[in-house]
């Protein structure tokens, strides 16, 4: 018997392996679906969106600033590199020290800070808190000493410092280098253009100026849209096995879970409006907030490849995110493809949504915009009985609907003006 098995055991390790294929197929045909290598978990009380976009990457600061020996200073601009991630990466291995406090509450010190020569600067589009730096750069700078950083500048001239900059009451902070290497800190080259720029303090705002005219490119993106039944099911859903119930009226769908949540869908702009109300006792304390809604963020199931904090109002408590592309925001009246996120001192957590976001970038056949320089549109402006309320002034993009495909969108490169609170294409007021 045994001279039997040890003459055929390769017949008879073939019909194993036959077997075991045939077994394993057939639970795959029943059950395909533990077998796929999965986007998102789900389960019946909550549908878990993985993302590689970490805290810090939606915390990063959106544009570097090079100002050269002679104080000239200079944008950097890439369609193909990533600059302020490559100088995120370098900042990781750095060694940062102690910090002290140098100047504040002096307008003319802190904007020749803004206009370090021979420096780099990293530029936020609201102050974040000494805490997201920390996590973005994998340091432990003294958060109790730095509430707030609009600006990092990074002296190249052999200095071991580095300063945070703050726009409220003109805060200038020094951090001491232990370790870096500034080499490796981005330079003009073959895939990076330079945009001419200037800093300025306008009433009470520091802005980045354009001297000159200058051009940006067109640009085209497929669009997403996130189905509204994983949202509502993302946001509603508890451990408890929450039963969620939806009714229409007119235009918009309600969906609520029988306690203290709802949603409200409207279909004619693909946007949601979510309100719940956690109690007073819960209230997320602002320092929290910019965690809490990243997490929010994620629970979404938003992707969030281009998703960067834009802004932060009424009193800290709402968060506005968007959608950049190469350094600049997309805006547009309806929202899309951002989120503002909001945490009321009494307890009401409210989320503005967009289903819409850009992913996939389109080929466009090289056409540019040619923008002019930021007095030229000032002095347009200042004809303009609107002026005076006007608050603040930047360049971004502007989502634009292709009439001729809904699943494509234009983003057109324009100034935007923050009137009455509202971020509107300067031309809007022009007319």
């Amino acid at each position: 018997m045994i001279k039997k098995l040890r003459s055929n055991w390769l017949t008879i390790a073939l019909t194993l392996v036959v077997l075991f294929s045939l077994i394993l197929s057939g639970i795959i045909w029943t059950d395909p679906f533990q077998y796929e290598r999965p986007r998102r978990e789900t389960s019946s009380a909550q549908s878990q969106q993985f993302t590689t976009q970490s805290m810090g990457d939606v915390y990063l600061p959106t544009t570097i600033v090079r100002t050269g020996k002679d104080g000239q200073q200079n944008l950097l601009y890439s369609q193909r590199a990533n600059l302020v991630n490559d100088v995120k990466k370098n900042l990781r291995d750095w060694k940062l020290g102690r910090t002290s406090e140098v100047k504040t509450n002096n307008s003319d010190v802190y904007l020749s800070y803004l206009r370090n020569h021979h420096s780099l600067m990293l530029n936020y589009p609201d102050s974040v808190s000494g805490e997201v730096f920390n996590e973005t750069f994998g340091q432990s700078i003294d958060t109790n000493r730095v509430k707030g950083i609009n600006h990092i500048v990074i002296p190249l001239d052999g200095e071991h410092e580095i300063y945070l900059l703050r726009d409220y009451h003109y805060s200038v902070y020094r951090i001491q280098v232990s370790r870096g290497d500034f080499t490796k800190l981005p330079k003009s080259g073959r895939h990076v253009q330079l945009i001419p720029v200037d800093y300025k303090i306008i009433k009470g705002h520091t802005m980045m100026m354009y001297p000159d005219s200058f051009k940006l490119p067109k640009l085209a993106y497929q669009v997403s849209n996130q189905r509204i039944n994983n949202l509502s099911t993302n946001l509603l859903s508890t451990n408890q096995h929450t039963s969620v119930t939806s009714h229409d009226d007119g235009d918009k769908t309600i969906y609520t879970d029988g306690t203290n949540r709802h949603l409200v869908y409207d279909h004619t702009t693909g946007t949601v409006d979510y309100e719940n109300d956690i109690g007073h006792s819960n209230v997320v304390t602002t320092s929290q907030l910019y965690a809490h809604f990243y997490n929010t963020l994620v629970k979404t199931g938003m992707p969030l490849d281009n998703i960067r904090f834009d802004q932060a109002k009424d009193h800290q408590r709402t968060f506005i995110y968007r959608t950049y592309v190469e350094g600049f925001p997309i805006i547009n009246a309806d929202g899309y493809g951002g989120a503002k996120l909001q945490a009321t001192q009494s307890g009401i957590e409210r989320y503005w949504l967009s289903l819409y976001t850009v992913q996939v970038p389109l080929p466009l056949s090289g056409e540019t915009v040619k923008l002019p320089s930021t007095t030229t549109v000032i002095n347009e402006l200042h004809a303009n009985s609107r002026f005076k309320d006007i608050t603040d002034l930047r360049v971004g993009y502007l989502w634009k609907d292709d009439q001729q495909d809904d699943k494509v969108v234009k983003i057109v490169p324009t100034y935007f003006v923050k009137y009455h609170h509202h971020w509107v294409d300067y031309t809007e007021l022009l007319k």
